[in-house]
């Protein structure tokens, strides 16, 4: 430990980002550790340095398979969120893999991009909430801005916002309701892309195991800002949605009801040309539920279909069986199954 101590200390202070922050995703440390680590990359200073190494390590880590030691490290994050979830709720793998090798990139990350501007790194906190599947939650955060989260989220924010912009970071689904601020604007970053935006209502869906962002503007206005350079930025007008495929570069705007997207707040459903699987990923994360697809006779399938507030899943799953020709399934205690 010693040993691993000392090298840290040594690589931390001369400033060999890229190494150190490498080994660091390897290893544990302490929260004091961890708090230098913070402070490190939040002084002044290597700004592209610091950019390229975070996003060096996010594509290099991406979702490896967890180990024997996920469930342990799993209980330690579910006690640092203060979730106790009920033993009969499942949490889903994708979110296991996700807060167990993301947060500590997310941090480090997110402690860079909120706290580069601070005069003192140390009067801030992070501020970290998970919402477990089946579950939304509504959050105000330290600017007065509102926040619902959808289920399967996780949303990082400092316990003040100082400096000259307002940043957090978010993994799934929220709707915002910014607090206008035109002497600091308000940035949502995502896996692709940030969401700029000053005084306005707007839904963000950016969920790590889904292939597209997508932004939908109720009021105000947004400018979307993909972190690949040769995707152009963009302006969003109200009731404009922009789906973002950042594998592809590939970037749609459309005109859409933007209230629509936000139905999921008070319990509704709504896919618009969605994939079939990207639709049975929302019935798990809203239902809380295992589904179990045992044929891909239906990935071609693409839906539009807006399901009323709190509508159940066997009601869900009824009207799936009308629309979509062949599909059989069967629900049990442990999960829908599809043939």
């Amino acid at each position: 430990k010693f040993d691993k101590l000392l090298f840290f200390y040594l690589f931390i202070w001369v400033g060999n980002f890229r190494k150190i922050l490498k080994y660091f995703f390897h290893h544990s440390f302490s929260g004091e550790m961890v708090d230098r680590v913070h402070q490190r990359l939040a002084e002044p200073g290597d700004e592209r340095e610091k950019e390229e190494v975070l996003r060096e390590i996010w594509n290099e880590i991406g979702f490896p398979e967890a180990d024997k030691r996920s469930e342990m490290a799993f209980t330690r994050l579910e006690n640092t969120l203060d979730v106790r979830p009920r033993p009969c709720l499942r949490i889903p793998a994708w979110v296991r893999i996700a807060a167990i090798w993301l947060i500590p990139l997310l941090s480090l990350g997110v402690s860079y991009y909120l706290y580069r501007d601070a005069r003192d790194v140390r009067q801030l906190a992070f501020m970290e909430r998970f919402v477990p599947s089946g579950k939304r939650e509504r959050i105000t955060l330290p600017d007065g801005s509102e926040v619902w989260l959808n289920s399967g989220t996780l949303l990082l924010y400092p316990s003040d916002f100082i400096g000259d912009k307002r940043e957090i970071y978010l993994v799934g689904e929220g709707y915002f309701k910014v607090r206008k601020r035109p002497e600091q604007p308000f940035i949502v970053r995502t896996k692709a892309m940030r969401v700029q935006v000053l005084g306005t209502e707007f839904n963000l869906s950016a969920y790590s195991d889904q292939e597209k962002i997508t932004t939908t503007l109720e009021e105000g206005s947004l400018k979307i800002l993909p972190d690949d350079p040769s995707v152009a930025p963009c302006i969003l007008s109200p009731n404009e949605q922009l789906v973002y495929i950042p594998s592809r570069g590939k970037v749609n705007v459309r005109q859409v009801v933007g209230s629509d997207y936000s139905a999921w707040k008070e319990g509704g459903l709504l896919f618009n040309n969605d994939s079939f699987e990207d639709i049975l990923k929302t019935l798990e994360r809203v239902y809380n539920v295992k589904v179990h697809l045992r044929t891909s006779a239906y990935h071609s399938n693409r839906l539009t279909i807006h399901f009323n507030k709190n509508e159940s899943l066997v009601n869900i799953m009824m009207l799936l069986k009308e629309i979509v020709p062949g599909l059989e399934y069967q629900i049990k205690e442990d999960g829908v199954y599809i043939d």
